[in-house]
């Protein structure tokens, strides 16, 4: 086998950010639908830690909740911004959709989340984009490589 031909494994990257995109694509119109047609509930806020580490900070909350049918308590990532937001409330007002890709939308923080997912999706897109284009690149120099390796060296000697 030639090692040239590993090169291929290149279009596991663009694969990933296509994954990505659809991923956040569904996020951010999950997030609208569970806005827009979700049930309005008031969220009671269990726990709230917000991490900060040296290259980053994110943090988490606790929310509880009782539908009709049960109750409800689910562990929600926030970014710095949704945290600020959310930091000295005891009961948070969210939208539930059960069986919706993005089933939890927090009112406070229903803006900042749409626009990271839209944001988080033109950043895979555009990774995408640069991607697709180097891995024709990438194919076309393993073509020529593989092509060098199996071409048989022809001396043709001109004979008058």
């Amino acid at each position: 086998m030639n090692n040239y031909r590993l090169l291929y494994f290149f279009w596991a990257v663009p694969a990933y950010l296509l994954f990505l995109v659809i991923q956040q694509g569904l996020v951010y119109q999950s997030s609208i639908d569970t806005y827009e047609n979700g049930t309005t509930y008031l969220a009671e806020v269990t726990d709230f830690d917000i991490k900060q580490i040296a290259a980053q900070s994110n943090g988490y909350v606790d929310i509880r909740f009782e539908t009709e049918d049960e109750l409800i308590e689910r562990r929600l990532s926030l970014s710095v911004q949704m945290a600020q937001e959310l930091m000295k409330t005891n009961n948070i007002p969210i939208r539930y959709q059960k069986g919706a890709f993005q089933e939890i939308v927090l009112y406070p923080t229903f803006n900042i989340q749409k626009s990271t997912s839209l944001f988080n999706m033109s950043v895979a897109f555009i990774g995408l984009v640069v991607t697709v284009i180097s891995g024709f690149f990438v194919n076309r120099y393993v073509r020529r490589k593989v092509a060098d390796e199996n071409d048989e060296k022809f001396e043709i000697e001109r004979v008058d």
